[in-house]
């Protein structure tokens, strides 16, 4: 049978509506589904398990789920029980291969995807034994409570017996705190900060009642700016190594009025530390381009294997 594309677009809305097809977490047969290649899911989509390269990941206002492959194409939706399900299938089927013992997890910051992690995760590939994962989470839809809930949900996926490692840019880091506010998981080993708010942002907190930074940031970037004081409390400061690596752009020809001090034009040098950091660097970057810095890459690269930026000597601790 050959699909037209206003046949292929009936029959997705049919899918929708079609009565009968649950998006109840039941057990019933996965729904019709079309192999239909996908943008990997962007703002409105939070992974809640991967694999492989394969994830499955829940729509955020609709709260069905569905499958994507390594090639970000659709292999099945419905309840997240019926993706479990076939997800399940495709691991015993050698489909979806097996974890690795070592997992490096990236989480990328406000308004970004997982794609800008790209480059960091490649360089983690490229010198590591491990599976390398950037986690996609709808950042500007929920508060950072919710999105620190999904986090756990995401980690309980992986094997106990792992070793975990994080890399977070910017709110990354913030999620990650809330999460650990309520949560001590002892696989994870290390983590580094990249230009993370750890003091909130004064940026933020200038620009919190224009309507367009709402609109931009969404309600867990709004948390950042003038309701970091409440969100203050709700974070917990990491038990097991981190290091963080702050952005400090050399140039005189560009600065920022609303903040103080040394900046990555979002976040000021004093805005990211945190007490408890083994480790601390700057580079000199932009908040959006800390990540994609050579220099970050090999800190980055040899923080999670060691322990510290450069050497054992030459740390620069925060007390």
């Amino acid at each position: 049978m050959r699909f037209t594309r206003r046949s292929t677009l009936a029959l997705i809305a049919l899918a929708y509506v079609q009565p009968g097809i649950s998006l109840a977490d039941d057990d019933s047969p996965l729904n019709i589904n079309l192999q239909l290649k996908t943008f990997g899911g962007k703002q409105f989509w939070t992974d809640i398990r991967i694999q492989s390269g394969w994830r499955i990941q829940r729509n955020h206002y609709t709260h069905h789920c569905r499958i994507l492959d390594h090639r970000n194409i659709r292999q099945a939706w419905g309840s997240f029980n019926q993706c479990q399900h076939r997800f399940d299938e495709f691991v015993k089927n050698g489909k979806i291969g097996p974890y690795k013992t070592k997992i490096f997890v990236l989480l990328h910051g406000v308004i970004r995807t997982r794609n800008s992690l790209d480059p960091l995760a490649r360089y983690l590939r490229d010198h590591n034994v491990a599976d390398v994962f950037s986690w996609g989470y709808a950042s500007t839809r929920q508060t950072i409570h919710q999105h620190a809930e999904q986090f756990g949900e995401l980690l309980s996926h992986f094997p106990e017996d792992s070793d975990l490692y994080l890399v977070g840019h910017s709110m990354g880091n913030v999620v990650v705190r809330s999460y650990l506010k309520t949560q001590q998981d002892e696989r994870i080993k290390r983590m580094v900060m990249l230009a993370p708010p750890n003091q909130g942002s004064a940026f933020g907190r200038a620009v919190n009642d224009q309507l367009l930074f709402e609109a931009l940031w969404g309600v867990s970037g709004k948390e950042l700016g003038a309701g970091f004081k409440e969100l203050e409390d709700q974070l917990a400061i990491p038990e097991y190594e981190f290091g963080i690596i702050a952005g400090q752009l050399e140039s005189n020809l560009v600065r920022n009025p609303l903040l103080k001090g040394p900046s990555d034009l979002v976040v000021s040098v004093e805005e990211t530390k945190l007490q408890g950091a083994v480790d601390f660097r700057t580079v000199n970057s932009t908040h959006t381009r800390i990540m994609n810095q050579r220099e970050t890459l090999q800190y980055v690269q040899r923080f999670l294997k060691n322990g510290y930026f450069e050497s054992a000597v030459t740390r620069k601790p925060i007390h």
